[in-house]
């Protein structure tokens, strides 16, 4: 039995691709894992009115980590436009399946390393080595929607935040 159980979730487009080069390099490296494949994404959207189905987050439960490719996430009135025909006009509602992992993992720092690799000829500066941590639930990741931005919201900046006055010389549609 592998050491590890890693929930697979390869997601929209270019996330399968991502995906097959993540498994090529594992591979390599002889990772001692087995990948458990899980539904996530668009094509589930539009077939079963759930980004992330029920079944691929009990999945996840059992696995010490997942491998997240990419997903397509569109405005929620967009998104119920495409939803299948049976599924039209049943209450379903789009929310992103990267928020609802964040919430319901818990998982609210994202972690960016940089580092500069000896002899790499695409390195920038030879001495980088930062990590940059992310709040990952709170402002845009916090999974609120509005689009288009109503005008209280601007409003309430306007009359409540000095640093908003920069913005004045712009149209509502350029801030965003």
């Amino acid at each position: 039995m592998a050491k590890y159980q890693i929930a697979w979730l390869p997601g929209d487009g270019v996330g399968n691709e991502v995906m097959e080069c993540t498994r090529m390099v594992l591979d390599r490296l002889s990772f001692d894992a087995e990948y458990v494949h899980g539904d996530i994404g668009w094509e589930f959207w539009k077939s079963e009115g759930e980004a992330l189905p029920e079944r691929t987050k009990e999945m996840m439960k059992g696995t010490e980590c997942a491998l997240f490719g990419a997903i397509t996430s569109k405005p929620k009135e967009e998104a119920a436009k495409e939803l299948a025909s049976e599924l039209q006009d049943k209450g379903y509602i789009y929310f992103s399946p990267i928020v609802k992992l964040r919430q319901e993992f818990n998982l609210h720092t994202n972690l960016r390393p940089c580092k500069a690799y000896p002899g790499n000829p695409l390195n920038y500066k030879d001495e980088i080595d930062i990590v940059i941590f992310r709040e990952n639930t709170e402002g845009m990741y916090g999974g609120v929607e509005f689009f288009p931005l109503p005008q209280d919201v601007f409003d309430v900046l306007d009359a409540n935040h000095p640093k908003m006055k920069k913005f004045e010389q712009f149209g509502m549609e350029n801030i965003a």
